[in-house]
């Protein structure tokens, strides 16, 4: 059974009227959700093989030791083989990568590391791209020495969005749709700066 796709969950209306999609589930002059992403940390194929094959091994290898050995295994050694068969499997599983985009800010969400929450005001930039993951460290929450900070679940896709004017207001978050990521971040923006009487994008 395969993931769900992003979806644009409710558009932002270039001119006048009211906007095209669904409304927001959200209270009445709450903030409107435009996009929402989420991504398990299992549709990363090399989780989706190494994960069960590292619990397989484990399993072959420790069980016959310990019904072979004539001295019980002491309880916080057992324990520890419990978690690493049965725990890291279980917890790769549930982290997952959430990202949403409203008209008032942009958040991720990664259970359970720390994520972001950055006001549509705010962002500078947000710009669709094709990273190399393995030369940036891999795939999860990492600190990066080109984005700053980095999520990412699977895939070399994702949005570089840059928020001030340090270096370490940046990050880097994995999409498997980065181009609807970037351009519901982009209609934002737009709509934050029709409401503000400029009618263009704010200025970087």
């Amino acid at each position: 059974m395969t993931d769900p796709p992003p979806t644009i969950t409710a558009g932002i209306s270039s001119g006048p009227g009211p906007a095209p999609g669904p409304a927001s589930n959200g209270p009445v002059g709450g903030p409107q959700e435009l996009y929402r992403e989420v991504q398990p940390f299992h549709q990363n194929m090399i989780v989706r093989v190494l994960v069960p094959f590292e619990t397989v091994v484990m399993l072959a290898v420790m069980v016959p030791l310990m019904a072979a050995s004539s001295k019980p295994v002491p309880w916080p050694v057992f324990v520890l083989l419990l978690f690493v068969i049965f725990g890291v499997p279980l917890a790769l599983w549930w982290i997952r990568l959430v990202t949403i985009v409203t008209d008032r800010e942009l958040i991720i969400r990664f259970r359970p590391f720390p994520g972001r929450r950055v006001p549509i005001t705010a962002i500078r930039s947000a710009e669709a791209i094709r990273y190399h993951p393995l030369a940036s460290g891999g795939w999860g929450w990492r600190i990066s020495g080109t984005h700053h900070r980095v999520f990412n679940v699977s895939g070399d896709r994702g949005v570089h969005a840059v928020y001030g004017a340090s270096e370490r207001d940046q990050f880097l978050v994995g999409s498997r749709d980065a181009d609807a990521l970037a351009e519901a971040i982009e209609l934002a923006r737009f709509a934050v700066s029709k409401q503000s009487g400029s009618g263009e994008h704010p200025l970087p």
